[in-house]
């Protein structure tokens, strides 16, 4: 299991994986909470270890952090993330990409730079989701990167919401109610409190809501009860390789 395993800091060894290619990304459905479609995907990284075999992003993202490695897994996740959409376009099955974006990548003008060519060259920005922890929305660069993306035609998602109220200035598409809330919806008055407080405030600021963790029944019944645009959980799907998300496509 995972119990105990972590990744050695060695910086050498995580911009290896990076550079050779080690790295996979795995693909959770997002689906409309009204007819369960399948409308986008969160991308989640994973390593394939020469020697310890496929590791969640916990195992390693926050050492490639600490190496000062977050821009180049940013880049290469965006870039695999947006190669893979472009197949999905070609194949006549668009699916937006949910990307996960760093707080530093956000006060970077290299990244800002790479992003706006990237997109531009590539097409298709409206297939990409940039997704950014609510918790780490601080400065004023931070808020101009967003508003870049969504200017270039990208949605902007801000995860973990808790607090809707101080996000009204801030320029997104969509608000993720985060794991810890949602796995409280059916157990908790007070969790469900907040979250409509969340969804109602949302709706208000003509944004969709996105349930993140749905695990059981009960709580897809929760989420619908909210009025969550969009969910995503192991009780939907777990996140999926390319073939097995075709394969869970194709079973619908």
């Amino acid at each position: 299991g995972e119990r105990g395993v972590s990744v050695p800091d060695g910086r050498f060894e995580l911009h290896q994986a990076i550079v050779e290619n080690q790295l996979v990304l795995h693909y959770q459905p997002i689906v409309r909470v009204s007819d369960r479609t399948l409308v986008a995907v969160e991308a989640l990284v994973r390593w394939r270890h020469p020697t310890r075999g496929i590791l969640p992003p916990s195992q390693f993202v926050p050492a490639l952090e600490r190496a000062g490695l977050a821009r180049e897994l940013t880049v290469w996740v965006l870039r695999e993330a947006i190669s893979q959409a472009a197949v999905w376009r070609a194949d006549g099955q668009p699916l937006a990409v949910g990307v996960n974006v760093s707080p530093e990548n956000l006060r970077d003008a290299h990244f800002r730079r790479y992003l706006d060519m990237t997109v531009r060259a590539v097409g298709g920005p409206e297939h990409i989701i940039a997704e950014i922890p609510a918790a780490t929305l601080r400065s004023p660069e931070q808020i101009a990167s967003l508003a870049l993306m969504r200017e270039r035609g990208m949605r902007v998602a801000i995860d973990d919401v808790l607090e809707p109220t101080e996000l009204s200035d801030v320029p997104a598409d969509v608000l993720k109610l985060g794991r810890g809330l949602v796995s409280r919806l059916p157990v908790d008055a007070r969790a469900l409190e907040e979250a409509s407080v969340i969804v109602r405030a949302a709706k208000a600021l003509g944004r969709s809501v996105t349930a993140v963790g749905i695990e059981d029944d009960l709580t897809w019944r929760r989420t619908v009860a909210l009025g969550c645009d969009t969910a995503q959980g192991f009780h939907i799907a777990p996140p999926l390789s390319t073939i097995d998300l075709a394969a869970w496509r194709a079973r619908r």
